[in-house]
């Protein structure tokens, strides 16, 4: 691969990935109740499920979505689901967190590896990404050369730069709540993160193939 090309699909896949999604919704909430360095479980969780949406797309998954409009709303579908549940869930545990003891600290309620979890199925339940990524490999690989390395190294800097922004934004977040500590904090930080995460999922309930 030509070092022009890789530029430009460095260059176009940063500007994608840096639009903020359900993920980058999911790091914000993650990263102000949890710290900066358990923003990147989140972003693990996020690589994870693309690189699975990656090997799928150029296995020709995106193809088959793109014709397939049962497929792409099945999908679809449990996406908003499970946004939905984790936007409503977060709202209905501020609530029940605003009734407890002043005495007693809110309840976090959720492990690393629920963490972990969550940020692979939002982004795991994005029939778009497969779709993005069946239309952006075939853009950018030469089919004069070795098809492997070239997707090996697409993959990897599409991972890489996905880590990367994932956590930033995970890290921004954990330094704006580091002025916000106490239980009305939490509660704020979980009313705001459920409606951002009920507002993406009525997005993707939008979304069209």
């Amino acid at each position: 691969m030509e070092t022009q090309t890789y530029l430009a699909f460095l260059a176009l896949v940063a500007v994608v990935l840096v639009t903020p999604g359900p993920s980058v919704t999911l790091s914000l909430v993650h990263g102000a109740k949890f710290g900066a360095g358990r923003a990147g479980l989140t972003a693990l969780g996020d690589i994870s499920a693309n690189m699975i949406q990656m090997i799928a797309a150029v296995a020709g998954l995106g193809l088959i979505l793109s014709q397939s409009a049962i497929l792409f709303s099945i999908i679809k579908i449990a996406g908003v689901a499970y946004l939905a549940w984790l936007g409503l869930s977060m709202i209905r545990r501020s609530f029940k967190n605003a009734t407890r003891s002043h005495n007693l600290p809110a309840t976090r309620g959720l492990t690393p590896l629920g963490q972990l979890r969550q940020g692979f199925i939002v982004a795991g339940t994005s029939p778009k990404a497969i779709l993005f990524y069946g239309a952006l490999f075939p853009q950018f690989i030469d089919p004069t050369m070795d098809v492997l390395p070239q997707f090996l190294l697409l993959a990897a800097t599409c991972a890489f730069l996905d880590f990367c922004i994932i956590w930033a934004y995970g890290a921004l977040a954990a330094l704006g709540a580091e002025r916000m500590q106490g239980d009305t904090a939490t509660r704020w930080i979980d009313r705001l993160g459920g409606t951002a995460m009920l507002a993406a999922a009525g997005h993707i309930a939008r979304m069209e193939r």
